[in-house]
């Protein structure tokens, strides 16, 4: 007891957790509108904003190598002036309302975004549907932006994380859309055209394929009414399906599965960069959720097996982490971390060797329990904002999941049992066909990594 009569607090125990809260996702609706579009409806009273967003097909996964960097060109040029409004009055239209319109391209989809007062909702979606069914593609904003463009690629040429993001996807990927950035390179960006934009444009509105997220104070029908006056006007002239496939998405599996190094030389660099991994396993994929228990356990949080191993056992790194990318095909699995050039051959052997035991012996039960908690603890803190609950409605509507993903997902993280853990990992983890890519000084390097697999070396940039 203190002076005050209260209990003292014991500084040498750590505080007992208390017990696990249940959360559920909100309600929301789905609506199949005139035009063909799905109208995706979340209300959260009392926030005095609403976020809207429509996306469109046409994401980067459709990118030939020729044009590698269309889709997200044409995205980012959506708003950059309308036929109505330049680029300026455009921005300054969305200015007087204290908002923005933002666009974005991601693997599956493109959008056009805003957040904005709720009473000024009509006026937001009207600059939503400007942007997304009448930009102008001037040829003046097309240059401005190619210049843009190619300073971010010629800046990513000096980035060693960039250089092992791109080198790595190349490794993994060979000749599908995931083995090039989005943002595509100096060749590519340099020939795409006007009329390549425009085109690209033309076909990705198709109303049918659309989706419409529009999440925050929807004022009891008046943000439906708004989108009928607004945004359908503009789609409805486009009432039919997008047709356009992405080329095959698979990787080609190398039989048997064979490790491989690759070096990417940058000569006196004080660290290396390293990406470790193979192409994962699509969205839709019944083990995703299982295989996301793997993954908290091996690198998916901060008292994971590869930071207690790399970064407080041996000191080889500030940080490492591992993630599945869940796309529409199998995108990929990686490990990430940057390590002192005279420890990385340490540092990779560490790597593969607790792949491994993620494959050789179940996770123990309180391992086990700290991942999914972990989990369940964090996923509610995914939803207090009107942006974060659009976000997970855009990937319900994106990969066509089922509208109680969110009902399920916690119950069946503590349904995961060790035996699914260790299963899932035999599954789709391959430590025997772990592609290494180490960026930095290859003097250095090379030594170091000799034995671990076929070793080639990459000039950087």
């Amino acid at each position: 007891m203190n002076v005050n009569g209260q209990a003292a607090l014991d500084r040498g125990r750590a505080p007992v957790p208390g017990p696990s809260r249940s959360s559920s996702f909100p309600n929301f609706e789905v609506e199949e509108l005139e035009s063909g579009a799905r109208l995706w409806t979340l209300d959260v009273q009392g926030c005095g904003l609403v976020t809207a967003v429509l996306l469109m097909p046409g994401g980067s996964e459709l990118d030939i190598p020729e044009r590698a960097g269309l889709a997200s060109f044409t995205a980012g040029l959506r708003g950059a002036g309308t036929r109505d409004r330049d680029a300026l009055e455009f921005a300054a239209a969305a200015e007087d309302l204290g908002t923005a319109i933002s666009t974005s391209c991601g693997w599956e989809n493109a959008a056009v975004a805003t957040t904005i007062g709720a009473e000024d909702v009509a006026a937001g979606l009207e600059l939503v549907a400007e942007a997304a069914g009448e930009p102008a593609f001037l040829d003046e904003e097309v240059e401005r932006r190619r210049r843009r463009r190619l300073a971010e690629i010629e800046r990513r040429r000096s980035d060693p994380s960039a250089q092992a993001r791109a080198a790595f996807a190349r490794a993994i990927y060979g000749d599908t859309p995931y083995a090039y950035p989005a943002i595509g390179d100096r060749r590519t960006t340099q020939e795409i055209t006007r009329e390549d934009i425009a085109g690209f444009h033309a076909r990705a509105l198709a109303a049918g394929s659309c989706h419409l997220i529009a999440v925050g104070e929807l004022g009891h029908g008046r943000v439906r009414r708004a989108i009928e006056e607004t945004v359908e006007p503009q789609l409805l002239p486009h009432a039919r399906r997008f047709e356009a496939a992405a080329r095959n998405l698979e990787p080609a599996p190398s039989s048997p599965p064979a490790r491989r190094v690759v070096v990417v030389d940058r000569p006196g660099a004080a660290q290396t960069e390293l990406r470790i991994g193979h192409s994962g396993v699509p969205k839709r994929h019944p083990d995703r959720v299982r295989l996301q228990v793997a993954n908290s356990i091996l690198g998916g949080k901060f008292m994971s097996r590869l930071n207690l191993t790399l970064r407080e056992k041996h000191g080889y790194t500030y940080g490492v982490s591992s993630a599945f990318d869940f796309r529409r095909g199998p995108g990929p699995f990686v490990i990430s971390t940057a390590v002192a050039n005279d420890v990385t051959g340490a540092a990779c052997r560490k790597t593969i060797e607790e792949v491994e035991r993620m494959c050789d012996e179940p996770p123990g039960a309180t391992e086990l329990d700290d991942a999914r908690n972990y989990m369940v603890g964090v996923f509610p803190y995914t939803l207090q904002t009107i942006q974060g609950l659009s976000s997970r409605l855009q990937t319900l509507a994106v990969f066509d999941l089922d509208h109680d993903e969110y009902d399920r997902w916690p119950e069946q993280v503590r349904a995961t049992s060790d035996q699914d853990v260790l299963e899932v990992c035999l599954r789709h983890l391959s430590p025997e066909g772990l592609t290494i890519i180490a960026v930095g000084p290859a003097d250095e390097l090379l030594p170091q990594l000799e034995g671990l697999g076929t070793t080639e070396v990459q000039a950087a940039g």
